[in-house]
């Protein structure tokens, strides 16, 4: 049976732009203290927005912890246990090309544009494929 951890580090940061309709998208630093949806998919993410701020407003993200995150499982669809990181509009999609960041380890399966799935946030990481 599944458990729930309590434990997560949430921190704020300035939007950078009206993210109101942004919320569970993954998000980069753009500027000191201040943040944006991500929008390439080799952004380095630092984390999952949880409010919908708007331009200059507080920016919670989640940076640790379990996250719900906004993915896009509708072209290759994301199984739980695979890596998954930014597009370029947010979400979360899974990652199989090396040197891309990596958001973290989907917890939840996605076959649909839009679906929410929890994520284990992993900061800092990088998809890496064995040498050949």
């Amino acid at each position: 049976m599944a458990t729930r951890s309590a434990f997560v580090w949430d921190e704020s940061f300035k939007a950078g732009a009206d993210l109101r309709t942004h919320q569970h998208k993954i998000v980069e630093y753009t500027a000191v203290d201040t943040v944006n949806i991500t929008n390439a998919a080799t952004d380095r993410a630092i984390g999952v927005l949880q409010n919908k701020p708007n331009t200059g407003e507080a920016a919670n993200v989640r940076i640790l912890g379990i996250a719900e995150v906004v993915s896009d499982g509708s072209g290759t669809a994301i199984v739980a246990g695979d890596y998954v990181g930014p597009n370029n509009a947010g979400v979360a999609v899974k990652k199989a090309t090396a040197d891309y960041s990596v958001l973290g380890i989907a917890l939840d399966p996605s076959s649909a544009a839009g679906a929410v799935i929890r994520v284990l946030l992993l900061p800092g990481a990088w998809f890496r494929t064995a040498a050949g």
